[in-house]
């Protein structure tokens, strides 16, 4: 209901504080989300894991852990992607 009060008040070029903290908040949310569920960022993080520990800075259990954690968060993202 709000989000389409929100909308149309936009468009004729009206602006409520309420709904502009509402719209504002619903940004960051969605940019945090792009981020964090963002593949190509996951890939990226998934190799430069793999260059720490074959660089000897990240225990063996460390890696193992990160790399499951990425490969779960790497399958969400593929997901949300369809």
């Amino acid at each position: 209901m709000f989000v389409i009060d929100d909308l149309l008040l936009r468009s004729v070029g009206i602006s409520v504080p309420g709904l502009d903290l509402i719209w504002t908040l619903e940004q960051i949310r969605g940019y945090a989300q792009r981020e964090l569920y963002s593949p190509e960022r996951i890939r990226n993080q998934i190799k430069e894991i793999r260059l720490l520990y074959e660089f000897g800075e990240m225990s063996r259990e460390e890696y193992v852990e990160r790399t499951e954690q990425l490969m779960q968060r790497l399958r969400i993202a593929e997901e949300l992607q369809r």
